[in-house]
């Protein structure tokens, strides 16, 4: 990754809702190399995919190694290159490495009105398990909790 990749990720995170809302340096220390040791076993992985040379999308996984489930903790892909197989690259991306990790299932939240996301997540084999509610703000609204076991028949 370069400067410009991060500046990339960062502007187009912040276009994004469903994006993380982290700080730049936040970016930084998933993304460049040589992170510094994460806190208390927690790792973190960030996966891009490019198009023309151009950042179209991006997801970020972490996993406590004391934990059985992963997180998916943001999955963003530009509305240029969507309904191209990049978010599911993406997710298989993150599921890959979650499983090799050694997680045994992986989970997010989704916005409830995100039907896209949604079925995206159910084909990958996530279903629903529980419910935040007015979980986002901006606007206020509930989360949807999914999970789906790391089955390395799945993955690949």
């Amino acid at each position: 990754m370069t400067v410009q990749d991060i500046n990339d990720l960062v502007m187009l995170a912040a276009r994004f809702v469903e994006a993380p809302h982290w700080s730049r340096r936040d970016y930084e220390k998933i993304l460049l190399p040589d992170p510094p040791a994460p806190p208390e076993g927690l790792t973190r992985r960030a996966f891009i995919t490019l198009c023309d040379s151009r950042l179209a999308g991006f997801a970020v996984a972490s996993w406590l190694a004391r934990e059985a489930a992963a997180e998916v903790e943001g999955l963003v892909v530009d509305e240029k290159y969507r309904r191209q197989g990049m978010a599911s690259a993406l997710l298989r991306a993150c599921m890959e490495w979650a499983g090799n990790a050694g997680a045994s299932s992986m989970r997010l939240e989704v916005r409830a009105s995100n039907t896209a996301a949604l079925a995206l997540y159910q084909r990958h084999g996530f279903s629903a398990v529980g419910r935040r509610y007015a979980y986002y703000s901006a606007p206020v609204e509930d989360a949807v909790l999914l999970q789906a076991p790391l089955d390395s028949a799945k993955l690949s």
